[in-house]
């Protein structure tokens, strides 16, 4: 009798399984028939989508640039940068100085019209609709506890009465986040998953907020929530007002979604752009917070989002690394950042240079294997400084 009971809840569960793997409306579902992410998950999700503008702002062409003939040194050697891009993976690559266009090619089947995912780069454009919000003042400020708009969470955990906003950006939630990619992992769960906020409203607090810096890609979606309660509207609706149609998109775009059901915007990942739309948001910092004579995001919440200190120092990451606002910042003396960045998995990367007033752009199928894509967007730099 044993047996078959035993049998019968094997039976039962492998049926479930072989159901869910049917539907990618499950979480189960897609993590068996979608498994690993790729550039090409805009395709999979729902979105929001967003028109490009009716007066799109266009980078001038430079008149001559020698960018696709320069020689990098890569751990393989010297090779020509073309070659490095179209041999790593590479589907898009611009150099922007002064507003001109040095440099853009797109590789590996993709054209200036193919869209790309941002992964992790979303984060970063997460925080600056953020900081809109408190601008408008819509949110007080960044001491805010979390419970102030999601007072539930503290039935989850009492915890979440001590989890600030502040917390929460610069990774120091405290969260549970099981980094690994196996189905009971929070890293696929907090990708995949088609109930983002009943996901949420599951989870621990594994340390005390404020502490330990861990990355976590469930603070982002978190953010999402708070803002969804404080501004009355969905996260996209209100990023497609008081953002993206300030910035002269030249094409349209999407946000993810969890599910048509849930409707939860993947704030951690999911913006879906062409990559000269990308590089406006790395005008928009570059110029702090301002498009030509407008202040979209204000100057100060610019200036606190790029500031270096002990604080938010992330050795583990490098020894010039601090993350502070889900950006990550590059310093040399610990008092100013030289480069600022958004990092995105299989290698999107948003990469600003204050000092000489230039933006790159990598977007890719896979990192490539060319040893540190930072080093050839430095090599980059030296060459047209």
């Amino acid at each position: 009798m044993k047996k078959k009971i035993v049998y019968a809840l094997i039976i039962l569960a492998v049926l479930s399984i072989a159901f869910a793997s049917c539907s990618t409306k499950t979480y189960m579902g897609r993590w068996m028939k979608w498994r690993a992410s790729d550039i090409l998950d805009h395709e999979k999700f729902p979105n929001h989508p967003f028109d490009a503008s009716p007066h799109p702002f266009s980078f001038i062409e430079a008149t001559e640039s020698r960018l696709a003939d320069l020689m990098i040194e890569t751990r393989k050697g010297k090779t020509e940068l073309e070659k490095v891009l179209e041999l790593s993976e590479t589907t898009a690559f611009l150099v922007i100085k002064n507003d001109s266009l040095l440099y853009e090619g797109y590789f590996n089947g993709y054209s200036r019209e193919s869209i790309n995912t941002s992964f992790s780069v979303g984060k970063s454009i997460t925080s600056l609709l953020l900081g809109k919000a408190i601008d408008d003042g819509l949110i007080e400020s960044l001491t805010d506890t979390v419970t102030r708009y999601l007072p539930q969470l503290a039935q989850q955990d009492a915890r979440y009465s001590k989890l600030t906003l502040s917390h929460l950006l610069n990774m120091r939630s405290g969260i549970q986040f099981k980094d690994h990619d196996l189905p009971w992992g929070d890293k696929p769960k907090a990708y995949y998953h088609p109930r983002l906020r009943e996901r949420i409203y599951e989870l621990p607090i594994k340390a005390e907020p404020g502490t330990a810096f861990k990355y976590n890609s469930y603070n982002p979606i978190v953010i999402g929530m708070v803002l969804e309660k404080a501004c009355g509207q969905s996260p996209a609706e209100y990023f497609e007002r008081n953002i993206w149609n300030k910035l002269g998109m030249e094409y349209s775009g999407s946000w993810s979604m969890d599910s048509d059901e849930s409707r939860m915007m993947k704030m951690e990942s999911g913006l879906n752009l062409r990559a000269i739309d990308f590089a406006k948001f790395g005008r928009l910092v570059l110029n702090n917070g301002k498009w030509n004579d407008e202040q979209v995001i204000s100057e100060e919440w610019i200036e606190a989002s790029t500031v270096v200190s002990p604080e938010n120092h992330v050795p583990e990451f490098g020894n010039e690394i601090h993350y502070e606002k889900f950006w990550w910042l590059h310093s040399k003396d610990q008092k100013h950042a030289y480069i600022i960045s958004g990092w995105g998995h299989l290698g999107q990367y948003l990469y600003i240079f204050p000092d000489e007033k230039i933006i790159i752009v990598r977007m890719g199928k896979d990192l490539g294997r060319v040893g540190s894509w930072k080093n050839i967007f430095l090599q980059v730099v030296d060459a047209v400084r």
